[in-house]
């Protein structure tokens, strides 16, 4: 019994002398630049951003052409690289940019699984790519942002009964394996699946899963990819019709608090989609705010949500046929989208909730070019305060335009008005210092005399800079 109690006594001794160890550690890591109160760093370090990938689904449909879009305006960097392959693991690559500040194109038409883009240095500064399709005989639109590798990523999008098929496109780029689960929540409750649950993915493969039986008879759900094991980039695509068909963009992750942007003007559905992950019921209200300011409408207050389920508000309407931006509140976190469809029901798109355009790093956005016979309009919405945004153009031998000023008043939609060049483009927005918080949207169109094809896509921060996490001299600096 001594030698136990001996032993013990050792034992704690080691323990202490360890953590006395990880202490001495923390404090090291803290001790450049820790100021008063525990030691966290006052001002964290703000440096460029070095890297980056992202991740693009395969093109889908047939008798369409596909193109990869990328834009990387650049910084104080005036090296680095950028180039895009199948995601193999090879080193062949499908194409490589010239150099920064001049819009980039690669064709992905007879692409059958994700592409890979990496950039460094200059050219991750700013990026944005995106992969657009149009119909090569009727007109045909569809965009997706490619998008970061993530551990967590949410949509939303209307249930099986206003659509033919959902599928859900995932893509490892690393060389590790990643595992994944898929939970569906749907407005009686969570889908259950043996099939959604502990997905395995082999490093630089793809997975193509099929949502349609599990959400065939709901009117609206969420999807939520989260990872247990690696990351991995993810996609949505929602076909209603042959014609009517589109990518579902990512929503931000849930909050009692969102605004989506981009909601264009014209008939047809529009439709607010919710859902809570809480085991707690949620309710629901809506702002939507126009060219002519905020709409008051009754159908816009208290939507009710049942805990882990998903619900639908319409928004057609206190919309009226105009352009807007919705926020919604909520008295618990939930994910928010809107899904719209024109009067003929040939023609969907989506929208989401997106992070603003606002100081001090999240400041610039960029719109890959669109190609050509397509028209990109932009809009924004400012719920909070005042707010502007200067535009700039470049051509695609990545010749400058003169920059516009656009001015959006406090809790209004402006559709802006940018003079651009005839031929394909990339814009670069940025939000001055004294401006409020700015949302945004790309509305991209192919038309032809009779008929049109819309696709809208959320506008993110694109950073040049980020900054660097701070550092405190206490046990969880060292032990995560």
């Amino acid at each position: 019994m001594r030698l136990l109690v001996e032993n013990r006594f050792a034992l704690l001794g080691l323990v202490m002398v360890a953590l006395a160890a990880l202490f001495g550690v923390a404090s090291a890591l803290g001790a450049t630049g820790a100021g008063t109160g525990g030691g966290v760093a006052e001002d964290p370090e703000v440096v460029e951003v070095e890297s980056a990938t992202r991740a693009c689904p395969a093109p889908r449909g047939d008798d369409r052409a596909s193109e990869l879009a990328a834009f990387a305006p650049g910084n104080q960097q005036e090296t680095g690289s950028l180039s895009v392959a199948e995601n193999s693991g090879d080193d062949d690559r499908l194409g490589t940019a010239e150099r920064m500040g001049q819009p980039w194109s690669e064709d992905t038409t007879d692409a059958d699984r994700f592409s890979v883009a990496r950039a460094e240095d200059g050219f991750a500064t700013g990026l944005e790519v995106a992969q657009i399709t149009l119909g090569e005989d009727d007109p045909y639109a569809t965009e997706v942002r490619c998008v970061d590798p993530s551990v967590s990523t949410w949509f939303t999008a209307p249930g099986g009964e206003a659509l033919q098929g959902t599928q859900l496109l995932l893509s490892n780029v690393d060389d590790d394996p990643a595992t994944v689960s898929v939970d569906i929540y749907a407005p009686d409750g969570p889908v259950l699946a043996e099939e959604t649950r502990g997905i395995s993915i082999d490093p630089h493969d793809d997975e193509d899963i099929s949502l349609t039986h599990l959400v065939e008879d709901t009117e609206s759900i969420a999807v939520h990819v989260r990872s247990s094991k690696g990351r991995v980039g993810a996609s949505l695509f929602a076909e209603r019709t042959d014609l009517g068909q589109d990518w579902v963009p990512p929503t931000t992750e849930p909050a009692k608090r969102h605004v989506i942007p981009g909601v264009p003007e014209g008939g047809g559905t529009r439709r607010l989609v919710v859902a809570t992950p809480d085991d707690e019921p949620a309710t629901v209200s809506a702002r939507v705010l126009t060219p002519d300011g905020e709409v008051e409408h009754e159908s816009l207050d208290d939507l009710s949500v049942p805990p882990a389920a998903s619900a639908m508000m319409s928004l057609e309407g206190p919309m009226e046929q105009q352009p807007g931006t919705v926020v919604v509140e909520s008295d618990r976190p939930v994910a928010a989208g809107v899904a719209m469809e024109r009067d003929s029901g040939e023609d969907t798109s989506y929208t989401a909730a997106t992070a603003p355009l606002e100081g001090p790093l999240s400041t610039t956005a960029v719109v890959p070019a669109n190609p050509e016979d397509t028209q990109s309009k932009l809009l924004f919405g400012a719920p909070k305060s005042n707010a502007s945004v200067v535009v700039t153009a470049f051509g695609e031998e990545g010749a400058q335009g003169e920059s516009q000023q656009v001015d959006i008043e406090a809790g209004h939609t402006l559709v802006a008005e940018v003079p651009s060049p005839e031929d394909a483009h990339a814009l670069a927005i940025q939000v001055p210092e004294d401006s409020g918080p700015v949302y945004g949207a790309r509305e991209l169109t192919q038309s032809s005399d009779d008929d049109r094809a819309t696709s809208t896509v959320p506008l993110r921060p694109a950073p040049t800079e980020v900054a660097l996490p701070a550092v405190s001299d206490s046990l969880t600096s060292a032990v995560p």
